[in-house]
């Protein structure tokens, strides 16, 4: 079904897999129930995951080149593939590539941690987060042949940061891409496990390498200003009064609804619910849920939420951020719950979906992960109505949703 793989030396799949290093091995069993219901694609990901890195440089860092994995998409070659990834509005399924996205994030990541000793174990590779993903063409046409590419560039003491792109063959313009956050831990639980410095050698890396050291520093001083008492009140203070000057609509026409403006609706009233018990076949290499999963079903969801709100069938555009909060387990309750929460004049409609895990007879409730999706609906038949929240947690969650989309207002 793979046309093609490439790594960092352009190395061919097949050649990949035939350097499996038995320290990493599954059972053919266990193995054969983590990969059977995943596509082809995140089934060689895995699988590459289980291949011997190159010994590391002298001063003890890797390349970029070291651990990009490049896996082809033949789609005008390969029937089945095609078939594969085909949404029901006749384009490449964005949830199917999302679960690939992840499995390549997660390789590159095994790839660079990777310390060439057959005899050691890798440290637990887990999905921070992945933000940014950006969908720049469209069509995602199923009659093109496509790239997947994964390129490590930033490292830092104990986390990496990867871009995933989906790029047209013909000409190398990327359609989809992404940046995933991965935290290497020690596997006795101690804590964060130290990660090989990465050495960027070309112009482009270097650039790339610097820009996510500034996205990292802006972070680092973030939180330490989140530190500061005196800060954290005067921010909290601000943002109070704009959670309340949001309020005030959805509470006039909740309150008084005789005196309502026209053309909004509540928020509350675009949500949508689904609540699913996590298989073994959704399992990833190590056990629980596969986060490529968690994304699709969350993507599924808001896109459902979008199209009931707009009346169009709308175009994914971005996920802003997912947040993978904690782990989700095999057999778990899994409720994901979506609102509509900002809606823009150019027709985007931004979805929030929040993911927990229930445990009924503990009357228990645990979130697990925040997902932020962007849809184009200017499409829709008709207007597009104002999303009104009514409580302080609505009002943030828009707070948030416009913040996000200054460039859009």
């Amino acid at each position: 079904m793979i046309a093609a793989a490439l790594s960092r030396r352009a190395t061919p799949l097949a050649r990949l897999l035939a350097r499996t290093a038995p320290r990493r091995c599954l059972s053919d069993e266990a193995r054969t129930a983590a990969a059977a219901h995943r596509t082809s694609v995140t089934q060689h990901l895995w699988k590459l995951r289980e291949s011997q890195a190159p010994p590391l440089r002298p001063d003890g860092s890797r390349l970029p080149a070291d651990s990009r994995v490049v896996v082809a998409y033949d789609l005008t070659q390969d029937k089945e593939l095609r078939n594969r990834y085909e949404s029901a509005f006749g384009t490449l399924r964005v949830g199917r590539l999302l679960e690939d996205m992840d499995a390549l994030a997660g390789s590159v990541a095994y790839l660079h941690v990777d310390d060439g000793d057959p005899e050691t174990a890798p440290p637990i590779l887990v999905t921070a987060s992945m933000e940014r993903l950006e969908v720049r063409d469209d069509t995602l046409a199923l009659d093109e042949d496509y790239n997947l590419v994964g390129s490590l560039v930033w490292a830092g003491r104990s986390s990496l940061e990867i871009v995933a792109e989906l790029r047209h063959k013909d000409g190398d313009a990327v359609a989809l891409s992404a940046v995933f956050t991965f935290v290497a831990r020690k596997r006795d639980g101690s804590g964060g496990h130290t990660v090989p410095p990465l050495s960027p050698e070309t112009e482009t890396e270097k650039r790339l390498f610097a820009d996510a050291a500034k996205i990292q520093a802006a972070r680092k001083e973030q939180r330490q200003a989140a530190k500061d008492p005196s800060k954290q009140a005067e921010s909290a203070a601000a943002r109070d009064e704009q959670i309340e000057a949001l309020l005030k609509p959805g509470r006039i026409a909740r309150d008084f609804p005789g005196q309502a403006d026209e053309g909004f609706v509540l928020m509350h009233e675009t949500s949508l619910k689904n609540a699913i018990t996590t298989q073994p076949q959704v399992r990833n290499t190590a056990g629980r849920v596969f986060g490529g999963a968690l994304m699709r079903y969350a993507l599924e969801l808001a896109f459902a939420t979008a199209y009931a709100f707009s009346g169009c069938a709308p175009t994914t555009r971005s996920v802003a951020q997912v947040d993978f909060v904690r782990p989700v387990e095999v057999g778990a309750l899994l409720a994901l719950k979506s609102h509509v929460v900002h809606v823009c004049d150019q027709g985007r409609v931004c979805v929030d979906v929040t993911a927990a895990v229930w445990k009924p007879g503990l009357r228990e409730s645990t979130l697990t992960n925040n997902f932020s999706f962007v849809f184009d609906a200017s499409k829709a038949p008709r207007p597009l109505k104002d999303v009104l929240p009514v409580v302080r947690t609505e009002a943030a969650m828009q707070l948030d949703a416009i913040e996000r989309m200054q460039n859009c207002d």
